[in-house]
């Protein structure tokens, strides 16, 4: 009868150690992925006959633009970047902001199939993801007064003076 006790004992400490490794390799494994490099972007999805030339253009003047202090300051202070950085001041959050953000030519996928974008966003890793989520979203409304859109509403700021793609 006590034979059968430790064999007992033994098969449920087996099983509980196996329990321990398995949720202990997932949280590792989460951990690890939590903690590489992160891309959180926002397309811009443009017509389908564009040149690859003329996106990464158009993309070249939209982040030359949006590089300016006036705007990264305001994304700075309107989502507490400094503090959510780690940021002694809101300078070193600016020049932060400034070496995190990426516009580039992409793809977009839609309804209709995949078209040409310009991707707006900005980069972290993985557990800065819903930060990098709301900084992207907040410099996409400065994309939009940039290309002359009015972010309230989506439409054009002034629809009978839509400037053309080379005039940004």
């Amino acid at each position: 009868m006590m034979r059968m006790q430790r064999w007992i004992l033994w098969a449920a400490l087996g099983s509980l150690g196996l329990v321990v490794m398995f949720f202990g390799a997932r949280y590792a494994k989460r951990e690890y992925h939590l903690r590489q490099p992160s891309k959180i972007w926002v397309p811009i999805a443009l017509r389908a006959d564009i040149s690859m030339e003329a996106q990464k253009k158009l993309a070249e003047q939209i982040n030359t633009k949006l590089r300016t202090d006036e705007i990264l300051r305001a994304v700075v202070m309107d989502l507490d970047l400094r503090e959510k950085f780690n940021q002694p001041s809101e300078d070193a959050a600016v020049k932060e902001l400034n070496r995190r953000l990426f516009v580039e030519a992409g793809s977009a996928d839609t309804p209709n199939g995949s078209v040409p974008s310009i991707n707006v966003g900005v980069s972290g890793i993985g557990h800065e993801s819903k930060l990098l989520g709301e900084a992207s979203m907040r410099v996409l409304r400065d994309v939009w007064r940039i290309i002359g859109i009015d972010p309230k509403t989506g439409n054009p700021i002034d629809p009978g003076n839509t400037p053309p793609p080379d005039s940004f």
